[in-house]
């Protein structure tokens, strides 16, 4: 499934592509997460729990690509008894005025049990994104 967006900041682009690549700063905003352990800036891993579900993913992420402040590529990749997940999120940012456009798309790839889930989880996905990125939004305005 793919789930997209654009997002405007009110922050300058190096400041936002600053804090969607921070680790630290994510797992302030990403929802269900139960631990995360940052291997190097690059690499880092998480447990997180699946909105509207029980099940609970081991995650691996990576940062792919990134162009420091254009562009950026973050995978997560993770499994779990008989559930498993792939993500790429690739976002761009452009000058906007005084602020930030974000221009943002994720493709996500679920399989076992979660599979099967797939066609209901796209709104879900959707809405949890947004949510996200109005508390980064929150978090750079304040």
């Amino acid at each position: 499934m793919r789930i997209e967006g654009t997002r405007a900041f009110a922050a300058p682009r190096g400041q936002v592509w600053d804090a969607l690549v921070d680790p630290h700063l994510l797992g302030e905003f990403l929802p269900g997460l139960e631990s995360l352990k940052v291997k190097d800036e690059t690499h880092w891993s998480a447990v997180m729990r699946l909105p509207l579900s029980p099940i609970s993913l081991d995650l691996n992420f990576e940062l792919a690509e990134r162009s420091r402040p254009d562009h950026a590529v973050l995978t997560a990749k993770g499994k779990r008894l008989g559930a498993s997940a792939n993500v790429r999120t690739n976002f761009d940012l452009s000058e906007a005025g005084s602020g930030t456009k974000m221009d943002w798309f994720a493709g996500v790839e679920l399989g076992g049990m979660l599979g099967r889930l797939a066609p209901a989880m796209k709104p879900v996905a959707q809405r949890q994104a947004e949510k996200f990125l109005d508390k980064l939004e929150s978090k750079l305005a304040g």
